[in-house]
């Protein structure tokens, strides 16, 4: 029910977006899912409503020649062609689904084969989010993260620092244009790793090292929402990031 609320009042836009980009082809995928799936729907729902109403039992109504009746087997009845219909369509249609989806789950899957610019170590627990970046030398003085060794400036580190320069919790900036590997894990419970802005979850595992990729050229540079979608206790619903796929000014 809360997932057709956000459809229809619009409530959570993440749903209609274009996940930032095409990705692989991976938001192009979800919308035939979601037409296809609105389309089935309709089916069913007009197929059920005819046969309510048409073959509906009103009082006075004669006994339908199919009626059960004690000591008396039913008899078989059958439509070689309406069977053939809803056994082939539904296979067709789900083949050519899955057809569709080895693309862009290849593209997604394929974390050895990119050479990253940068990986981040991401450690879930409850309720909030931990980021290693790598460090790097510039003129003497640590900076935050590197892009294959090299600080990356200039950028706009205000979206995850405060006005004293300490850096905020659960909020990550990230190179725009960068390849990025994210090394997942999970310091207590099991815990999901997602941004449906850009199509991206992976699951937070204890003692388990999963792996998630991003080609940031993909996407749109700017502001994306990283939630659990695993439940993981009472604050599961607060376990929220900020992440910022930041310009070169």
């Amino acid at each position: 029910m809360a997932l057709i609320e956000d459809l229809i009042f619009f409530e959570n836009p993440s749903i209609w977006n274009d996940f930032g980009g095409d990705y692989g082809g991976y938001g192009g995928v979800v919308w035939q899912m979601f037409i296809w799936s609105v389309i089935v729907a309709l089916l069913v729902a007009v197929w059920l409503a005819y046969n309510l109403i048409y073959f509906r039992h009103t009082e006075g109504d004669p006994d339908h020649e199919d009626a059960l009746k004690a000591g008396v087997f039913p008899h078989e009845r059958g439509n070689i062609r309406i069977e053939l219909a809803w056994t082939i369509a539904p296979l067709i249609l789900v083949g050519w689904l899955t057809f569709i989806s080895l693309g862009p789950l290849n593209y997604m899957w394929d974390v050895d084969g990119q050479d990253p610019d940068l990986t981040i170590e991401v450690t879930a627990y409850q309720w909030g989010w931990n980021f290693e970046t790598p460090i790097c030398e510039e003129a003497g003085e640590s900076k935050s993260w590197c892009v294959n060794g090299i600080y990356q400036e200039p950028l706009n580190f205000e979206n995850c620092y405060n006005e004293q320069g300490f850096a905020l919790p659960n909020c990550l900036e990230l190179p725009y244009g960068a390849v990025i590997h994210f090394k997942i894990t999970s310091q207590d419970v099991l815990h999901a790793f997602y941004l449906p802005d850009i199509g991206i979850k992976q699951d937070a595992v204890p003692n388990l090292e999963t792996l998630a990729w991003l080609d940031s050229d993909t996407v749109n540079p700017g502001h994306y929402d990283l939630y659990c979608t695993e439940f993981c206790g009472d604050s599961h619903s607060k376990m929220l990031a900020d992440i910022y796929l930041t310009e070169a000014q």
